[in-house]
């Protein structure tokens, strides 16, 4: 199979107005380099129905709704086809297609419903011609592989329905990868980075025309994955472990290779991987999860419980602020350069700090 150069074929796209936003030289304060820039976030998620009563994903009201986005001038957004890790089983793997399914339709509806303000991209020329013409470009990635079961080849579906992002694994290993985040239930290293399938899986997105996502792997797949793809990848929603230290976060040495991929890094706008918690901090989030019967991430817990074990760590927590967020953008920049970092929210799902709220 040919690779499909479309999106891979113009990542200099995606490192500059991801990352350095397309910088215009004529431009003297934020606000006229905002206006003049190609503005993208490289991480969102969408909220369906099943949480939201007054409508789907971003047209309800939530951090990044139509109306928001327009405001403020974001020409780019790459929503997520996101399933939380559960039980590889074939009943738990029907359910997460199922939902994957769900929040894709979710997605693609969006477009439908505001034909005006927002349009779906299939490649970077696309996310210009949205640019100037005044649109929001919605890019759709697809966020972790648990939703394929253990088949490769599945991603080629959700290819051809408009995914042209790709990121392995969340919380919780699967039959692709290993998390950097694993379940209590995991095995650890049990697919020693990349399985079979991962690998597979990657080759295929390269073949594709499939940004590659770094994500939340651990150092040993992150590693894999870099050697592995045959185009830029990206880290879409990522801290920095010179910062805060979290197996969450990238270290230097992750930071230095994505350089030399000539990929990005976004940097996420969340709180716990921006801001160092105490130990003591850390042990109240635990003793509220335990509480709450969170062994393997939510699995199991209803929606009223998700909602109150939320409420009860983040005001455990410290939040970060803008300048917290900032000190770690300044940290990767310093390291490896503005062309390889890009700006992150992951809004609708535990993103924003004080200041930057939506």
């Amino acid at each position: 199979m040919k690779r499909n150069n479309a999106l891979l074929g113009r990542t200099a796209l995606f490192a500059l107005s991801v990352a350095a936003f397309s910088w215009p030289a004529n431009a003297q304060t934020p606000e006229q380099i905002h206006k003049q820039a190609i503005v993208i976030d490289p991480h969102v998620d969408v909220v369906t129905t099943a949480k939201v009563k007054a409508g789907t994903t971003i047209d309800a009201g939530t951090q990044i709704d139509v109306a928001k986005l327009k405001k403020g001038q974001v020409d780019a957004i790459f929503p997520s086809v996101f399933v939380e890790q559960s039980v590889r089983t074939p009943e738990g793997y029907a359910a997460a297609r199922k939902e994957a399914d769900a929040k894709l339709a979710a997605i693609l509806d969006i477009a439908a419903k505001h034909p005006n303000d927002v349009v779906i991209a299939l490649s970077a020329a696309d996310v210009e011609k949205a640019a100037a013409a005044g649109k929001t470009a919605i890019v759709i990635s697809f966020l972790n592989a648990y939703a394929l079961g253990k088949d490769p080849t599945a991603l080629k579906a959700f290819y051809d329905k408009g995914v042209r992002v790709f990121g392995l694994v969340h919380a919780g290993n699967n039959d692709f990868a290993d998390s950097s985040r694993p379940h209590a239930r995991d095995k650890a290293g049990e697919n020693h980075g990349l399985s079979a399938a991962g690998k597979q899986a990657i080759t295929l997105a390269n073949d594709l025309g499939i940004l590659v996502d770094v994500s939340q792997l651990t150092t040993e797949g992150f590693n894999q994955a870099i050697a592995l793809s045959r185009a830029p990848v990206i880290a879409s929603h990522s801290g920095v472990s010179g910062v805060v230290k979290s197996a969450r976060n990238l270290t230097d040495a992750e930071l230095d290779a994505i350089k030399a991929n000539n990929g990005v890094v976004g940097i996420v706008a969340f709180s716990s991987y921006l801001k160092q918690q105490t130990p003591g901090v850390e042990a109240a989030v635990k003793a509220v999860r335990q509480k709450y019967g969170a062994v393997n991430g939510y699995e199991g817990l209803t929606q009223a419980q998700r909602d109150a074990l939320g409420k009860e760590t983040a005001a455990l927590q410290v939040r970060a602020s803008v300048d917290d967020f900032a000190a770690s953008i300044d940290y990767a920049v310093k390291r490896i350069g503005i062309d390889h970092v890009a700006i992150s929210s992951d809004f609708n799902h535990g993103g924003g700090v004080t200041g930057f709220e939506d």
